[in-house]
Protein backbone atom coordinates (compact mmCIF):
# COMPACT_ATOMS: atom_id res chain seq x y z
CA UNK A 1 0.00 0.00 0.00
CA UNK A 2 1.03 3.29 -0.93
CA UNK A 3 1.37 5.69 2.18
CA UNK A 4 -0.49 8.87 1.93
CA UNK A 5 2.28 11.29 2.23
CA UNK A 6 1.45 13.99 -0.08
CA UNK A 7 -1.21 15.13 -2.59
CA UNK A 8 1.12 17.21 -4.82
CA UNK A 9 4.01 15.10 -6.91
CA UNK A 10 5.77 15.63 -9.92
CA UNK A 11 5.04 12.92 -12.98
CA UNK A 12 9.56 12.83 -12.57
CA UNK A 13 9.03 10.96 -9.27
CA UNK A 14 6.13 9.36 -9.73
CA UNK A 15 7.92 6.15 -11.82
CA UNK A 16 10.59 5.85 -8.95
CA UNK A 17 8.01 6.05 -6.67
CA UNK A 18 6.35 3.19 -8.29
CA UNK A 19 9.34 1.27 -8.58
CA UNK A 20 9.92 1.42 -4.67
CA UNK A 21 6.76 0.78 -4.01
CA UNK A 22 7.21 -2.66 -5.83
CA UNK A 23 10.47 -3.14 -4.54
CA UNK A 24 9.01 -3.06 -0.73
CA UNK A 25 5.99 -5.11 -1.44
CA UNK A 26 8.02 -7.99 -2.89
CA UNK A 27 10.16 -7.42 -0.15
CA UNK A 28 7.75 -7.49 2.65
CA UNK A 29 5.28 -10.04 1.17
CA UNK A 30 5.68 -12.03 4.34
CA UNK A 31 4.66 -9.24 6.65
CA UNK A 32 1.87 -7.43 4.80
CA UNK A 33 -1.23 -7.74 5.91
CA UNK A 34 -4.19 -6.88 3.78
CA UNK A 35 -7.29 -5.42 4.95
CA UNK A 36 -9.94 -6.98 7.06
CA UNK A 37 -11.49 -10.00 6.08
CA UNK A 38 -14.78 -8.48 6.41
CA UNK A 39 -14.10 -6.13 3.70
CA UNK A 40 -13.84 -9.40 1.24
CA UNK A 41 -14.28 -13.24 1.57
CA UNK A 42 -11.39 -14.86 2.27
CA UNK A 43 -11.11 -18.46 1.56
CA UNK A 44 -11.29 -20.70 4.89
CA UNK A 45 -8.98 -22.97 6.03
CA UNK A 46 -8.50 -25.39 8.83
CA UNK A 47 -5.01 -25.35 10.87
CA UNK A 48 -4.72 -28.90 10.25
CA UNK A 49 -4.85 -29.23 6.50
CA UNK A 50 -0.98 -27.96 6.34
CA UNK A 51 1.54 -26.32 8.48
CA UNK A 52 2.37 -22.74 8.11
CA UNK A 53 5.71 -22.78 6.34
CA UNK A 54 8.28 -19.87 6.67
CA UNK A 55 8.39 -17.26 4.07
CA UNK A 56 11.56 -16.03 3.03
CA UNK A 57 12.11 -12.98 0.67
CA UNK A 58 14.18 -13.41 -1.96
CA UNK A 59 15.51 -11.35 -4.57
CA UNK A 60 13.61 -9.84 -7.86
CA UNK A 61 14.81 -8.75 -10.59
CA UNK A 62 12.06 -5.95 -12.25
CA UNK A 63 12.18 -5.52 -15.84
CA UNK A 64 12.57 -1.36 -16.63
CA UNK A 65 9.28 0.04 -15.23
CA UNK A 66 7.15 1.87 -18.71
CA UNK A 67 4.52 3.90 -17.78
CA UNK A 68 1.41 2.94 -19.13
CA UNK A 69 -0.26 5.07 -21.97
CA UNK A 70 -4.10 5.26 -21.80
CA UNK A 71 -6.06 5.43 -24.92
CA UNK A 72 -9.02 8.01 -23.75
CA UNK A 73 -11.54 7.97 -25.95
CA UNK A 74 -12.43 11.36 -27.98
CA UNK A 75 -14.90 13.96 -25.67
CA UNK A 76 -18.60 14.30 -27.16
CA UNK A 77 -19.02 18.13 -27.29
CA UNK A 78 -22.94 17.81 -27.55
CA UNK A 79 -22.85 15.29 -24.96
CA UNK A 80 -24.40 16.03 -21.35
CA UNK A 81 -22.66 14.86 -18.23
CA UNK A 82 -24.87 13.51 -15.53
CA UNK A 83 -25.17 15.45 -12.73
CA UNK A 84 -23.62 13.77 -9.58
CA UNK A 85 -24.21 15.45 -6.00
CA UNK A 86 -20.79 16.69 -4.48
CA UNK A 87 -21.42 14.97 -1.36
CA UNK A 88 -20.32 11.51 -3.48
CA UNK A 89 -16.97 12.75 -4.81
CA UNK A 90 -13.46 11.81 -2.53
CA UNK A 91 -10.90 14.61 -1.54
CA UNK A 92 -8.62 15.17 -3.99
CA UNK A 93 -6.30 13.08 -1.48
CA UNK A 94 -7.80 10.10 -1.87
CA UNK A 95 -8.76 10.86 -5.21
CA UNK A 96 -4.55 10.81 -6.01
CA UNK A 97 -4.28 7.66 -4.03
CA UNK A 98 -7.26 5.81 -5.83
CA UNK A 99 -5.63 6.67 -9.31
CA UNK A 100 -2.10 5.60 -8.09
CA UNK A 101 -3.58 2.49 -6.82
CA UNK A 102 -5.50 1.89 -9.74
CA UNK A 103 -2.30 2.45 -11.58
CA UNK A 104 -0.19 0.21 -9.55
CA UNK A 105 -2.30 -2.54 -9.79
CA UNK A 106 -3.34 -2.32 -13.55
CA UNK A 107 0.79 -2.50 -13.95
CA UNK A 108 1.04 -5.97 -11.68
CA UNK A 109 -1.66 -7.59 -13.43
CA UNK A 110 0.01 -6.58 -17.16
CA UNK A 111 3.72 -7.72 -16.32
CA UNK A 112 4.69 -11.18 -16.58
CA UNK A 113 6.53 -11.49 -12.81
CA UNK A 114 8.07 -14.64 -12.32
CA UNK A 115 6.74 -15.94 -9.04
CA UNK A 116 8.74 -15.02 -5.57
CA UNK A 117 7.48 -18.60 -4.00
CA UNK A 118 7.83 -22.38 -4.89
CA UNK A 119 4.41 -23.76 -5.87
CA UNK A 120 4.71 -25.61 -1.75
CA UNK A 121 3.52 -22.67 -0.22
CA UNK A 122 -0.07 -21.93 -1.28
CA UNK A 123 -0.31 -19.74 1.37
CA UNK A 124 1.56 -17.20 -0.36
CA UNK A 125 -0.33 -18.12 -3.39
CA UNK A 126 -3.52 -17.72 -1.44
CA UNK A 127 -2.78 -14.24 -0.08
CA UNK A 128 -2.07 -13.42 -3.46
CA UNK A 129 -5.61 -14.36 -4.46
CA UNK A 130 -6.68 -12.39 -1.55
CA UNK A 131 -4.34 -9.13 -2.65
CA UNK A 132 -6.23 -9.70 -6.48
CA UNK A 133 -9.50 -9.57 -4.90
CA UNK A 134 -8.89 -6.86 -2.09
CA UNK A 135 -7.52 -4.60 -5.71
CA UNK A 136 -10.77 -6.01 -8.26
CA UNK A 137 -12.77 -4.89 -5.13
CA UNK A 138 -10.81 -1.31 -4.34
CA UNK A 139 -11.32 -0.82 -8.03
CA UNK A 140 -15.06 -1.31 -7.95
CA UNK A 141 -15.76 0.72 -5.33
CA UNK A 142 -13.43 3.72 -7.20
CA UNK A 143 -16.00 3.42 -9.80
CA UNK A 144 -19.05 3.44 -8.14
CA UNK A 145 -17.64 6.47 -5.75
CA UNK A 146 -15.95 8.66 -8.34
CA UNK A 147 -17.78 10.79 -10.75
CA UNK A 148 -18.15 9.31 -14.00
CA UNK A 149 -15.78 10.37 -17.07
CA UNK A 150 -16.68 10.74 -20.42
CA UNK A 151 -12.97 9.31 -20.80
CA UNK A 152 -12.94 6.56 -19.06
CA UNK A 153 -14.93 3.11 -19.75
CA UNK A 154 -17.22 3.02 -16.93
CA UNK A 155 -20.97 1.72 -16.35
CA UNK A 156 -21.49 5.17 -15.65
CA UNK A 157 -21.09 5.80 -19.58
CA UNK A 158 -23.67 3.16 -20.21
CA UNK A 159 -26.52 5.64 -17.83
CA UNK A 160 -24.90 8.35 -19.52
CA UNK A 161 -25.66 6.98 -23.06
CA UNK A 162 -29.06 6.09 -21.50
CA UNK A 163 -29.95 9.14 -20.83
CA UNK A 164 -29.16 10.13 -23.83
CA UNK A 165 -31.09 8.04 -25.98
CA UNK A 166 -33.91 8.55 -23.23
CA UNK A 167 -33.35 12.89 -24.47
CA UNK A 168 -33.10 11.86 -28.33
CA UNK A 169 -36.21 10.31 -27.68
CA UNK A 170 -37.75 12.75 -26.06
CA UNK A 171 -36.55 14.84 -28.49
CA UNK A 172 -37.70 12.61 -31.42
CA UNK A 173 -41.34 12.37 -29.70
CA UNK A 174 -41.42 16.27 -29.40
CA UNK A 175 -40.66 16.42 -32.97
CA UNK A 176 -43.34 14.31 -34.02
CA UNK A 177 -45.76 15.86 -31.90
CA UNK A 178 -44.80 19.57 -33.49
CA UNK A 179 -44.72 18.04 -36.86
CA UNK A 180 -48.00 16.25 -36.23
CA UNK A 181 -49.72 19.23 -34.67
CA UNK A 182 -48.09 21.29 -37.36
CA UNK A 183 -49.90 19.07 -40.18
CA UNK A 184 -53.21 19.16 -38.17
CA UNK A 185 -53.03 23.18 -38.16
CA UNK A 186 -52.31 23.31 -41.91
CA UNK A 187 -54.86 20.75 -42.90
CA UNK A 188 -57.62 22.83 -40.83
CA UNK A 189 -56.01 26.11 -42.31
CA UNK A 190 -56.69 24.90 -45.96
CA UNK A 191 -60.16 23.54 -44.99
CA UNK A 192 -61.23 26.53 -44.06
CA UNK A 193 -59.96 28.16 -46.93
CA UNK A 194 -61.82 25.97 -48.79
CA UNK A 195 -64.92 27.03 -47.13
CA UNK A 196 -64.27 30.26 -47.24
CA UNK A 197 -63.78 30.55 -51.17
CA UNK A 198 -66.54 27.97 -51.94
CA UNK A 199 -68.69 29.99 -49.67
CA UNK A 200 -67.69 33.24 -51.43
CA UNK A 201 -67.52 31.61 -54.96
CA UNK A 202 -71.36 29.88 -54.30
CA UNK A 203 -72.61 33.58 -52.63
CA UNK A 204 -71.24 35.33 -55.91
CA UNK A 205 -72.82 33.31 -58.48
CA UNK A 206 -76.16 33.17 -56.51
CA UNK A 207 -76.48 36.79 -56.73
CA UNK A 208 -75.13 37.10 -60.42
CA UNK A 209 -77.61 34.64 -61.11
CA UNK A 210 -80.47 35.82 -59.19
CA UNK A 211 -80.52 39.37 -61.17
CA UNK A 212 -80.44 37.57 -64.13
CA UNK A 213 -83.82 37.52 -66.01
CA UNK A 214 -85.72 33.90 -64.81
CA UNK A 215 -86.54 32.94 -68.62
CA UNK A 216 -84.67 35.50 -71.09
CA UNK A 217 -87.02 33.79 -73.70
CA UNK A 218 -90.38 33.85 -72.27
CA UNK A 219 -91.55 37.63 -73.39
CA UNK A 220 -95.40 36.47 -71.47
CA UNK A 221 -96.37 38.65 -69.01
CA UNK A 222 -99.11 38.06 -66.23
CA UNK A 223 -100.29 40.60 -64.22
CA UNK A 224 -99.29 41.08 -61.01
CA UNK A 225 -101.25 42.67 -58.21
CA UNK A 226 -98.68 45.04 -55.89
CA UNK A 227 -100.62 45.87 -52.41
CA UNK A 228 -100.44 49.14 -50.99
CA UNK A 229 -97.65 49.07 -47.81
CA UNK A 230 -95.40 46.87 -49.08
CA UNK A 231 -92.18 46.20 -48.28
CA UNK A 232 -89.12 45.33 -50.79
CA UNK A 233 -89.00 41.67 -49.15
CA UNK A 234 -92.93 41.31 -49.85
CA UNK A 235 -92.88 42.27 -53.66
CA UNK A 236 -90.00 40.42 -54.07
CA UNK A 237 -91.75 37.14 -52.31
CA UNK A 238 -94.67 38.02 -54.28
CA UNK A 239 -92.78 38.24 -57.88
CA UNK A 240 -90.78 35.16 -56.70
CA UNK A 241 -93.90 33.57 -56.01
CA UNK A 242 -95.74 34.18 -59.60
CA UNK A 243 -92.65 32.56 -61.57
CA UNK A 244 -91.29 36.48 -62.35
CA UNK A 245 -87.50 36.64 -60.78
CA UNK A 246 -85.43 33.63 -59.68
CA UNK A 247 -84.95 34.70 -55.82
CA UNK A 248 -87.28 37.20 -53.90
CA UNK A 249 -84.55 37.70 -51.48
CA UNK A 250 -81.80 38.82 -54.34
CA UNK A 251 -84.38 41.38 -55.36
CA UNK A 252 -84.53 42.73 -52.12
CA UNK A 253 -80.92 43.58 -51.58
CA UNK A 254 -80.80 44.25 -55.05
CA UNK A 255 -83.19 47.57 -54.98
CA UNK A 256 -81.85 48.37 -52.23
CA UNK A 257 -77.97 48.58 -53.59
CA UNK A 258 -79.19 50.40 -56.40
CA UNK A 259 -81.26 52.43 -54.44
CA UNK A 260 -84.61 52.01 -55.70
CA UNK A 261 -87.52 53.32 -53.37
CA UNK A 262 -90.66 54.17 -53.19
CA UNK A 263 -92.68 51.34 -55.04
CA UNK A 264 -96.25 51.76 -55.84
CA UNK A 265 -99.29 49.75 -55.61
CA UNK A 266 -101.05 48.50 -57.85
CA UNK A 267 -101.33 45.92 -61.53
CA UNK A 268 -99.06 45.60 -63.23
CA UNK A 269 -97.79 43.32 -66.70
CA UNK A 270 -95.01 41.83 -66.02
CA UNK A 271 -92.69 39.08 -67.81
CA UNK A 272 -90.05 36.50 -66.96
CA UNK A 273 -87.49 38.13 -69.40
CA UNK A 274 -87.40 41.26 -67.70
CA UNK A 275 -84.35 42.25 -65.78
CA UNK A 276 -84.50 43.53 -61.81
CA UNK A 277 -84.23 47.10 -62.88
CA UNK A 278 -86.68 47.19 -65.42
CA UNK A 279 -89.61 45.86 -63.00
CA UNK A 280 -87.95 47.93 -60.09
CA UNK A 281 -88.13 50.73 -62.09
CA UNK A 282 -91.95 49.46 -63.54
CA UNK A 283 -92.05 49.26 -60.02
CA UNK A 284 -91.45 52.69 -59.36
CA UNK A 285 -93.60 54.13 -61.98
CA UNK A 286 -97.03 52.58 -60.85
CA UNK A 287 -99.20 50.41 -62.20
CA UNK A 288 -102.70 50.42 -62.76
CA UNK A 289 -105.93 50.44 -60.24
CA UNK A 290 -107.72 47.05 -61.83
CA UNK A 291 -105.83 44.36 -64.13
CA UNK A 292 -104.69 45.38 -67.95
CA UNK A 293 -104.85 41.90 -70.16
CA UNK A 294 -100.63 41.19 -69.94
CA UNK A 295 -98.64 41.97 -73.51
CA UNK A 296 -97.40 39.14 -75.42
CA UNK A 297 -95.13 41.57 -77.62
CA UNK A 298 -94.30 45.27 -78.96
CA UNK A 299 -94.43 46.89 -82.42
CA UNK A 300 -92.11 49.67 -82.86
CA UNK A 301 -92.87 52.29 -85.35
CA UNK A 302 -90.07 54.89 -85.82
CA UNK A 303 -90.36 58.67 -86.93
CA UNK A 304 -90.66 59.04 -90.19
CA UNK A 305 -92.03 55.76 -91.39
CA UNK A 306 -94.32 55.27 -94.52
CA UNK A 307 -97.60 53.64 -93.97
CA UNK A 308 -95.82 50.91 -96.21
CA UNK A 309 -92.89 50.71 -93.82
CA UNK A 310 -95.70 50.75 -90.97
CA UNK A 311 -97.18 47.82 -92.63
CA UNK A 312 -93.76 45.59 -92.30
CA UNK A 313 -93.20 46.98 -88.69
CA UNK A 314 -96.64 45.48 -86.95
CA UNK A 315 -95.35 41.70 -88.06
CA UNK A 316 -91.80 42.10 -85.97
CA UNK A 317 -92.25 41.33 -82.65
CA UNK A 318 -89.37 44.08 -81.17
CA UNK A 319 -89.82 42.98 -77.72
CA UNK A 320 -88.51 39.82 -77.84
CA UNK A 321 -84.55 38.82 -77.91
CA UNK A 322 -85.62 35.94 -80.09
CA UNK A 323 -83.87 37.25 -83.64
CA UNK A 324 -86.85 37.50 -86.01
CA UNK A 325 -89.61 37.19 -83.59
CA UNK A 326 -92.69 37.59 -85.24
CA UNK A 327 -96.49 39.23 -84.14
CA UNK A 328 -99.68 37.26 -84.92
CA UNK A 329 -100.52 40.24 -87.67
CA UNK A 330 -99.89 40.27 -91.22
CA UNK A 331 -98.73 42.80 -93.47
CA UNK A 332 -101.58 42.53 -95.92
CA UNK A 333 -104.11 42.82 -92.86
CA UNK A 334 -102.78 46.10 -92.15
CA UNK A 335 -103.09 47.50 -95.12
CA UNK A 336 -106.40 46.61 -96.17
CA UNK A 337 -107.28 47.87 -92.76
CA UNK A 338 -105.90 51.12 -93.01
CA UNK A 339 -107.44 51.74 -96.24
CA UNK A 340 -110.95 50.35 -95.53
CA UNK A 341 -113.48 52.93 -95.69
CA UNK A 342 -115.93 51.88 -92.80
CA UNK A 343 -112.75 51.59 -91.03
CA UNK A 344 -111.63 55.16 -91.80
CA UNK A 345 -115.15 56.60 -91.06
CA UNK A 346 -115.15 54.67 -87.47
CA UNK A 347 -111.88 56.65 -87.04
CA UNK A 348 -112.98 60.06 -88.10
CA UNK A 349 -115.94 59.70 -85.33
CA UNK A 350 -114.10 58.42 -82.30
CA UNK A 351 -111.42 61.22 -83.36
CA UNK A 352 -113.36 64.32 -84.93
CA UNK A 353 -110.57 67.18 -83.75
CA UNK A 354 -107.81 64.85 -85.46
CA UNK A 355 -109.66 64.26 -88.69
CA UNK A 356 -111.48 67.54 -89.00
CA UNK A 357 -109.08 68.03 -92.42
CA UNK A 358 -108.74 64.60 -93.31
CA UNK A 359 -108.61 65.21 -97.17
CA UNK A 360 -111.09 62.70 -98.93
CA UNK A 361 -110.30 59.88 -101.02
CA UNK A 362 -110.76 60.89 -104.40
CA UNK A 363 -108.40 64.26 -103.74
CA UNK A 364 -106.08 62.76 -105.04
CA UNK A 365 -104.36 61.86 -101.76
CA UNK A 366 -102.68 58.20 -101.97
CA UNK A 367 -103.61 57.08 -98.68
CA UNK A 368 -106.09 58.29 -96.34
CA UNK A 369 -104.45 57.58 -93.03
CA UNK A 370 -100.66 58.21 -93.70
CA UNK A 371 -99.42 60.37 -91.25
CA UNK A 372 -101.69 59.87 -88.72
CA UNK A 373 -100.68 56.97 -87.32
CA UNK A 374 -97.86 58.36 -84.56
CA UNK A 375 -94.83 56.79 -84.55
CA UNK A 376 -94.04 55.06 -80.92
CA UNK A 377 -93.52 51.31 -79.20
CA UNK A 378 -96.77 49.59 -78.90
CA UNK A 379 -97.79 46.57 -76.66
CA UNK A 380 -100.18 44.18 -78.25
CA UNK A 381 -101.80 41.21 -76.27
CA UNK A 382 -103.76 38.19 -76.95
CA UNK A 383 -106.90 39.64 -77.93
CA UNK A 384 -105.07 42.66 -79.69
CA UNK A 385 -106.26 42.79 -83.54
CA UNK A 386 -104.79 44.61 -86.20
CA UNK A 387 -107.81 47.36 -85.98
CA UNK A 388 -107.20 47.75 -82.34
CA UNK A 389 -103.44 48.38 -83.21
CA UNK A 390 -104.03 50.95 -85.03
CA UNK A 391 -106.37 52.86 -83.02
CA UNK A 392 -103.84 52.48 -80.59
CA UNK A 393 -101.47 54.61 -82.30
CA UNK A 394 -104.21 57.02 -83.58
CA UNK A 395 -105.09 57.54 -80.68
CA UNK A 396 -101.59 58.18 -79.74
CA UNK A 397 -101.53 61.14 -82.10
CA UNK A 398 -104.83 62.59 -81.31
CA UNK A 399 -103.36 62.71 -77.25
CA UNK A 400 -100.03 64.39 -78.76
CA UNK A 401 -101.95 67.46 -81.21
CA UNK A 402 -104.36 68.13 -78.43
CA UNK A 403 -102.29 70.35 -76.74
CA UNK A 404 -101.86 72.05 -79.85
CA UNK A 405 -105.35 72.02 -81.40
CA UNK A 406 -106.28 75.64 -80.18
CA UNK A 407 -102.52 76.89 -81.19
CA UNK A 408 -103.40 75.82 -84.53
CA UNK A 409 -106.60 76.86 -85.26
CA UNK A 410 -104.95 80.35 -84.51
CA UNK A 411 -102.33 80.15 -86.91
CA UNK A 412 -105.55 79.83 -89.33
CA UNK A 413 -103.80 76.05 -90.18
CA UNK A 414 -105.52 72.72 -90.45
CA UNK A 415 -104.00 69.34 -88.82
CA UNK A 416 -103.31 68.10 -92.29
CA UNK A 417 -101.57 71.12 -93.48
CA UNK A 418 -99.42 70.90 -90.28
CA UNK A 419 -98.75 67.00 -90.59
CA UNK A 420 -97.79 67.50 -94.62
CA UNK A 421 -95.27 70.28 -93.61
CA UNK A 422 -93.92 68.43 -90.69
CA UNK A 423 -93.71 64.98 -92.77
CA UNK A 424 -91.26 67.06 -94.90
CA UNK A 425 -89.27 68.88 -92.19
CA UNK A 426 -88.81 65.22 -90.59
CA UNK A 427 -86.91 63.81 -93.88
CA UNK A 428 -84.88 67.38 -94.43
CA UNK A 429 -83.50 67.90 -91.10
CA UNK A 430 -81.92 65.97 -88.53
CA UNK A 431 -82.15 68.02 -85.04
CA UNK A 432 -84.54 70.35 -83.96
CA UNK A 433 -82.46 73.71 -84.40
CA UNK A 434 -82.36 72.61 -88.32
CA UNK A 435 -85.90 71.67 -87.98
CA UNK A 436 -86.95 74.85 -87.00
CA UNK A 437 -85.06 76.63 -89.92
CA UNK A 438 -86.31 74.60 -92.34
CA UNK A 439 -90.10 75.31 -91.11
CA UNK A 440 -88.74 78.74 -91.38
CA UNK A 441 -87.45 78.23 -95.18
CA UNK A 442 -90.74 76.59 -96.49
CA UNK A 443 -93.03 79.26 -94.96
CA UNK A 444 -90.89 81.90 -96.58
CA UNK A 445 -90.96 80.22 -99.63
CA UNK A 446 -95.14 79.76 -99.54
CA UNK A 447 -95.38 83.66 -98.23
CA UNK A 448 -93.44 84.85 -101.49
CA UNK A 449 -95.22 82.61 -103.49
CA UNK A 450 -92.97 80.05 -104.15
CA UNK A 451 -93.12 76.06 -104.28
CA UNK A 452 -91.99 74.18 -101.46
CA UNK A 453 -89.49 72.22 -104.00
CA UNK A 454 -88.96 69.19 -102.01
CA UNK A 455 -87.87 66.18 -103.67
CA UNK A 456 -89.19 63.56 -100.90
CA UNK A 457 -92.86 64.22 -102.21
CA UNK A 458 -92.11 63.20 -105.52
CA UNK A 459 -89.77 60.30 -104.44
CA UNK A 460 -93.35 59.67 -102.02
CA UNK A 461 -95.44 59.56 -105.24
CA UNK A 462 -92.78 57.11 -107.29
CA UNK A 463 -93.04 54.99 -104.21
CA UNK A 464 -89.56 55.20 -103.07
CA UNK A 465 -89.73 57.25 -100.39
CA UNK A 466 -88.49 54.79 -97.18
CA UNK A 467 -86.93 52.59 -99.97
CA UNK A 468 -83.19 51.85 -100.24
CA UNK A 469 -82.41 54.43 -103.12
CA UNK A 470 -78.98 55.79 -104.50
CA UNK A 471 -77.88 59.58 -103.96
CA UNK A 472 -78.08 59.59 -107.58
CA UNK A 473 -81.35 58.44 -108.04
CA UNK A 474 -82.60 61.04 -104.97
CA UNK A 475 -80.59 64.26 -106.42
CA UNK A 476 -81.77 63.49 -110.19
CA UNK A 477 -85.31 63.49 -109.59
CA UNK A 478 -88.45 63.64 -112.13
CA UNK A 479 -89.16 67.21 -111.16
CA UNK A 480 -92.02 67.37 -113.91
CA UNK A 481 -93.89 64.10 -112.54
CA UNK A 482 -97.20 64.72 -112.88
CA UNK A 483 -98.91 64.12 -109.27
CA UNK A 484 -100.39 66.10 -106.89
CA UNK A 485 -97.20 65.44 -104.97
CA UNK A 486 -95.09 67.32 -106.90
CA UNK A 487 -94.02 70.58 -105.16
CA UNK A 488 -92.00 71.78 -107.91
CA UNK A 489 -95.18 71.84 -109.74
CA UNK A 490 -98.31 72.37 -107.17
CA UNK A 491 -98.37 74.85 -104.65
CA UNK A 492 -99.02 75.16 -101.36
CA UNK A 493 -98.54 71.91 -98.59
CA UNK A 494 -99.48 69.37 -100.66
CA UNK A 495 -102.35 67.26 -100.47
CA UNK A 496 -101.28 64.85 -97.16
CA UNK A 497 -98.54 64.03 -95.42
CA UNK A 498 -96.00 61.88 -97.04
CA UNK A 499 -95.14 59.98 -93.46
CA UNK A 500 -95.42 60.04 -90.15
CA UNK A 501 -93.49 62.98 -88.47
CA UNK A 502 -92.53 63.32 -84.77
CA UNK A 503 -93.88 65.48 -81.92
CA UNK A 504 -90.56 67.35 -82.76
CA UNK A 505 -91.10 68.20 -86.13
CA UNK A 506 -94.86 69.35 -85.42
CA UNK A 507 -93.52 71.35 -82.63
CA UNK A 508 -91.24 73.06 -85.25
CA UNK A 509 -93.80 73.88 -87.88
CA UNK A 510 -96.14 75.52 -85.46
CA UNK A 511 -92.97 77.33 -84.15
CA UNK A 512 -90.84 78.22 -86.59
CA UNK A 513 -87.19 79.86 -86.59
CA UNK A 514 -87.61 83.54 -88.36
CA UNK A 515 -84.61 83.71 -91.36
CA UNK A 516 -84.23 85.21 -94.52
CA UNK A 517 -83.44 81.90 -96.51
CA UNK A 518 -85.62 80.60 -99.16
CA UNK A 519 -83.00 77.52 -99.35
CA UNK A 520 -81.69 74.76 -98.63
CA UNK A 521 -79.60 71.56 -99.12
CA UNK A 522 -77.88 68.27 -97.11
CA UNK A 523 -75.02 67.13 -97.33
CA UNK A 524 -75.59 63.50 -99.29
CA UNK A 525 -72.75 62.25 -96.83
CA UNK A 526 -73.56 63.93 -93.98
CA UNK A 527 -76.82 65.04 -93.95
CA UNK A 528 -75.75 68.82 -92.26
CA UNK A 529 -78.03 71.19 -93.66
CA UNK A 530 -76.83 74.30 -95.39
CA UNK A 531 -78.93 77.26 -96.00
CA UNK A 532 -78.75 79.88 -98.66
CA UNK A 533 -80.98 83.34 -99.12
CA UNK A 534 -80.26 83.74 -102.90
CA UNK A 535 -80.75 81.05 -105.78
CA UNK A 536 -76.88 81.51 -106.47
CA UNK A 537 -75.71 80.57 -103.18
CA UNK A 538 -78.23 77.33 -103.39
CA UNK A 539 -76.68 76.38 -106.70
CA UNK A 540 -73.05 76.40 -105.16
CA UNK A 541 -74.19 74.72 -102.19
CA UNK A 542 -75.83 71.69 -104.91
CA UNK A 543 -72.87 71.79 -106.40
CA UNK A 544 -70.77 71.22 -103.74
CA UNK A 545 -72.69 69.43 -101.48
CA UNK A 546 -74.26 66.99 -103.67
CA UNK A 547 -72.88 67.11 -107.54
CA UNK A 548 -69.46 66.93 -106.31
CA UNK A 549 -69.66 64.20 -104.03
CA UNK A 550 -72.01 62.28 -106.05
CA UNK A 551 -69.69 62.72 -108.97
CA UNK A 552 -66.36 61.65 -107.33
Amino acid sequence: MVDKETTEFSRGSFKEKILRQLEENAAKQAETKFPDPEDFERPSRSDSEEPERKIEPRKVDLEPFKLPVFDFPAADENEEEPFVENENLPEEGDSLRQNLDGVVSEEIQSQDIPPQFSRSEPKVQDEKIEQEQFLEKKESEKMVKHQPSRRTNSPSKKTSSSKKNKNKNKNKNKKKKKVTAGKIIAVIVVLLVLVVGGTGWYGYNFVKSGIQPLDSKNATAKSINIPAGSSSKQIGEILQRQSIIKNGMVFQYYTKFKNYSEFKSGYYNLAPNMSLSTIASKLEEGGTEKPVAPTLGKILVPEGYTLTQIAKAVTVNSGSNEKNAKTPFSEADFMKTVQDPTFIAKMVKAYPKLFASLPTKDSGIKYQLEGYLFPATYDYTKSSTVESVIENMIQAANTQLTPYYDTIAQKNLTVNEVLSLAALVEKEANNDDDRRNVAGTFYNRMNAGMTLGSNLSILYAEGKLGEKTSLSEDANIDTNLDSPYNLYTNTGFGPGPVDSPSLSSIKAVLDPAQNDYFYFVADVTTGKVYFAKTLAEQNANVQKYVNDKISS
